[in-house]
């Protein structure tokens, strides 16, 4: 959609001082009758102290008004004469368009070219001695898949032979812009690292929450403090506000962690391109986790849910299994709960613990679980077999019968056939999702992965 835009007006402003871009209007709310005319008069006045600027051109704003003096409207307004701005002009832009002007006009307040220009020559006076190569100051960076399409960031460089950019985010209004610059350097493969010159965790607005929260809740701060400790040793330091969740009285609870760190201290790993400290995604998972697997296993195993009705089974089958999908969105879940599932259940939770939870499946031994996969639910054969490898290395085949020993045979060679001409192997995939979450160390095996189980 295109804004047409014909009025001298400008219904956003960026301090030059800050950066930070604010809504005229909002701004001018909060300002007094006696505040707006004392503004004026630093701006008209023989100092002519212009700190407002436009954020789409740069240009010098003034405070303006019109009407009677019990009903004045005042406005930011651009100086006749003083160059050309689309707003001035009236021309047609694009949302997308006019967000991208705003913030380049707004990156380029005093506080953003001082640190851009401290974090550019920094970087290359340690060349010679470090990790940090190639460091340029608004080199431009042309897509190698379109050269229409191409990026200007604040710093850019090479560490440890990964190319690596750095954006100084002062003014965290424009989120549209600031996801297609991720996404930009993520389809370069160029890791970007957002770098605010402040941060408190009690008082973010929305869009610098959409920064850090979409990067494991990793928050990056140039500050005083980094830059005399980067001069001092000689490396670059930068601060990293975390979260770090923990479990208090049965509920996730979210700690923020500050430290000053070595750039080194990140992680910079392919196919994510955005450098972090801490995933807290990952440890709030496992908390997750911990809670969910356990409570699930006793509802699956035990008495209560084969005692409730049809319907009350399904409706907390159901809720069990949306807090799979909430805990991993990105992976298919099933729809219920077979028996085969349930019985691969028991047989891996006897194997990691030595007990059953099955109230029909009073087994005490590896033989008999074999015995009830193998045989009745061998659609899990394949996974069964590995995870006694995995976890119980010190079985031995010998310790089966003979007959059973014979149906774990014919099994293995009838998968491996089917697995060699292309045929369906039997293997039930539909579960994999919630095995996965369940038992990680068994992933390479939901189904296929290598035999372990010596030679069957």
């Amino acid at each position: 959609m295109s804004v047409k835009i014909r009025q001298l007006r400008v219904h956003s402003v960026v301090d030059i001082r800050t950066g930070k871009v604010s809504p005229a209007g909002s701004l001018l709310r909060q300002m007094t009758e006696q505040q707006k005319h004392e503004l004026r008069k630093l701006q008209l006045g023989k100092d002519k102290i212009l700190n407002y600027a436009c954020p789409v051109c740069d240009q010098r704003v003034f405070l303006s008004g019109s009407g009677a003096a019990d009903s004045k409207v005042y406005h930011f307004k651009h100086f006749a004469n003083r160059g050309d701005c689309p707003i001035k002009d009236g021309e047609n832009l694009t949302r997308k368009k006019l967000l991208e002007l705003m913030y380049n006009g707004a990156k380029e307040s005093d506080q953003h070219k001082r640190l851009k220009s401290w974090l550019g020559n920094f970087l290359k006076s340690l060349e010679s001695e470090c990790d940090f190569a190639n460091s340029n100051i608004e080199k431009r960076i042309t897509s190698l898949r379109d050269r229409m399409l191409w990026r200007q960031p604040d710093v850019s460089c090479t560490y440890r032979g990964k190319r690596l950019v750095f954006e100084l985010q002062l003014n965290p209004t424009f989120v549209e812009v600031i996801s297609g610059r991720e996404q930009f350097y993520h389809d370069e493969k160029t890791f970007i690292c957002w770098l605010f010159d402040d941060f408190d965790p009690n008082n973010t607005d929305l869009s610098e929450r959409d920064i850090f929260w979409l990067n494991k809740t990793n928050a990056f701060v140039i500050s005083d403090e980094t830059m005399r400790l980067s001069e001092q040793n000689q490396d670059l330091y930068i601060e990293c506000n975390y979260v770090n969740p923990v479990m208090e009285d049965g509920r996730i609870k979210n700690e923020w962690v500050r430290r000053v760190l070595q750039f080194s201290d990140l992680s910079l790993n392919e196919g994510y391109y955005k450098p972090f400290y801490f995933d807290s995604d990952a440890a709030r998972e496992e908390l997750q986790k911990s809670v969910l697997v356990p409570e699930f296993i006793s509802y699956l195993l035990g008495a209560e849910r084969r005692t409730i009705d049809y319907h009350e089974r399904n409706a907390i089958d159901a809720k069990f299994i949306r807090k799979f999908d909430d805990l991993r969105p990105d992976l298919p879940m099933p729809k219920e709960f077979s028996r085969g599932f349930i019985n691969i259940v028991d047989a891996i939770n006897f194997m990691k613990h030595g007990v059953t939870g099955n109230m029909f499946n009073a087994y005490d031994n590896i033989k008999q679980y074999t015995n009830q996969i193998i045989q009745n639910y061998s659609e899990f054969g394949y996974l069964f077999i590995n995870a006694v490898a995995k976890l119980r290395p010190d079985f031995k085949r010998e310790e089966l019968s003979d007959k059973l020993r014979q149906k774990v045979k014919d099994f293995w060679n009838g998968y491996k056939l089917a697995v060699k001409e292309g045929r369906d192997d039997g293997q039930d995939r539909s579960y994999n999702s919630i095995l996965e979450i369940m038992y990680p160390e068994l992933a390479e095996y939901l189904p296929k992965g290598k035999k372990n189980w010596g030679d069957i």
